[in-house]
């Protein structure tokens, strides 16, 4: 089985050509897996932290579609900008240390701000510099900002469903959400388009890609971890909202675009009919 992220500053160029990926993604995959292993280290971060989304999967459980950041949801609600600049900067440091890089937490920011907000979300810009990288290594040594960057969001208050504990870099183990949590969440989100008046084509490909490699998926569990997503987020649903014609039409926008950036890509007709035939198999009305 390919690694799915390098392990060392030695072996980046080696892994880039095993996994047919560009040199720049493969460093920013290096910083990415350095990250979730600071955070698999540290007793808090570990203990509140759930990673999910997109890499979760391509980290995890079904290597194909890589994104820049790093997902979590916190099940601390009462997490403030002061311990995740205490608790991941001191981490991010011991785990940079031992692998040669420098890191250094850039910015927080709270979204959307001001006080009594629910569903919040902390966006952590993590500065790196790898060992070779002396430009940026300069810049973070006299506290400028490094010109590479690894993007964090942290949401509050997301019901996590589903999660285990998988090992990183066989050190430490790290939250991970489950597949059936992740189908969930992206069906959630396909449904929240024409709510937010936003387009989620990503999570269709996760979706189609899921249901194709992964058979031993439940479809009580997806279900009733819909409901629960749906519900706190006060998204109507049912098996009449998949035939909104808005949801399909929202995810086929940018969908060809993940060509670029997917190892497998399934046509869109052929998604949107995966995706259908799960939801029949899911009781939702």
């Amino acid at each position: 089985m390919k690694a799915l992220y390098p392990e060392a500053l030695s072996n980046i160029r080696a892994w880039a050509k095993e996994n047919s990926r560009p040199f720049t993604e493969a460093r920013n995959r290096f910083a990415q897996g350095a990250i979730l292993r600071a955070i698999a280290s540290s007793n808090w971060l570990s203990r509140i932290l759930v990673f999910k989304g997109g890499n979760a999967l391509d980290f995890v459980w079904q290597p194909n579609r890589s994104t820049k950041d790093l997902d979590f949801s916190s099940i601390e609600s009462g997490l403030t900008a002061d311990d995740i600049q205490k608790h991941l900067g001191r981490a991010l440091e011991q785990t940079g240390r031992s692998l040669g890089i420098s890191f250094r937490i850039q910015k927080i920011d709270r979204q959307p701000p001001g006080p009594n907000r629910t569903f919040v979300t902390y966006q952590v810009s993590v500065g790196f510099a790898l060992e070779d990288d002396l430009n940026n290594r300069d810049r973070i040594a006299r506290g400028d900002p490094s010109k590479a960057v690894i993007p964090i969001d942290i949401s509050l208050n997301e019901p996590v469903c589903g999660d285990e504990l998988v090992e990183i870099h066989g050190l430490a183990r790290l939250r991970v959400s489950t597949v059936d949590d992740i189908i969930a969440e992206k069906l959630r989100a396909l449904l929240q388009q024409p709510i937010r008046k936003r387009n989620r084509c990503q999570d269709l490909l996760d979706i189609a890609m899921l249901v194709r490699t992964h058979p031993e998926i439940n479809h009580i569990r997806i279900a009733e971890y819909l409901h629960r997503k749906a519900h706190a987020r006060g998204v109507p649903v049912s098996h009449a909202a998949f035939d909104n014609p808005e949801v399909s039409q929202l995810a086929r926008v940018d969908y060809d675009s993940l060509k670029q950036t997917a190892r497998t890509f399934i046509p869109f007709e052929e998604a949107w009919l995966e995706l259908r035939a799960l939801v029949a198999q899911l009781s939702l009305d």
